[in-house]
């Protein structure tokens, strides 16, 4: 994926040493903005049964494609501080009695922006704004994140800082504050309109 707009798929089993890299599919993703990050998006719903990218553009929008059929599945709104992602991770935190099947982990995704700001956005994507939050992390770059194997600690990696921070995942502010302000209903979405449940006037 690329400044182009568009999505490569190669053929890596086909490939051979010293020759072009075989394309195996390419379709665009992209009208007007530019993507910056993808994912394999985990398959966190019931009612999903194939296998969808996840992608990022610089207009703040999340997008989900199935890459067999060039289709996009759905959009919607990412966090919008500190510019736009620029690196996609999928953390896992064990819940319930600990056994390691898919219904007993709660799925996130942990993002870094260009500068500064590391965050978490709480998965299945619906754009609800209060499953996601950012932090200041670096005093300017952030050139890489990670996640522990068990879902305890995110590592980020800064530039110029000459740094490695180790930060203790605690995901209870997001789950308090997706309560709060509505949780599964429209609640969250009635805010985004611009004038709120009554409109605008004019």
């Amino acid at each position: 994926m690329g400044l182009d707009r568009k999505c490569f798929e190669y053929d890596v089993k086909e490939s051979k040493l010293f020759d072009k890299l075989p394309v195996k599919n390419c379709f665009s993703i992209e009208n007007e903005a530019h993507p910056t990050a993808c994912i394999w998006y985990p398959k966190v719903q019931q009612d999903i049964k194939e296998d969808l990218l996840l992608t990022v553009n610089d207009d703040y929008k999340l997008k989900l494609w199935n890459p067999k059929t060039s289709n996009s599945r759905r959009t919607c709104l990412g966090p919008t501080y500190g510019g736009d992602i620029k690196t996609l991770k999928l953390l896992k935190i064990p819940t319930g009695n600990g056994l390691s099947t898919m219904d007993n982990f709660d799925n996130y995704l942990i993002y870094s922006t260009g500068k500064k700001v590391v965050g978490l956005i709480k998965l299945p994507l619906d754009g609800n704004p209060h499953k996601t939050m950012g932090l200041v992390a670096h005093p300017n770059e952030v050139t890489d994140i990670c996640a522990s194997a068990d879902g305890k600690f995110i590592f980020t990696c800064g530039g110029d800082d000459l740094s490695v921070n180790v930060w203790n995942v605690d995901v209870t502010p997001i789950n308090e504050e997706i309560a709060m302000y509505g949780g599964d209903t429209v609640e969250p979405f009635i805010n985004l309109i611009e004038g709120g449940r009554e409109g605008q006037t004019f």
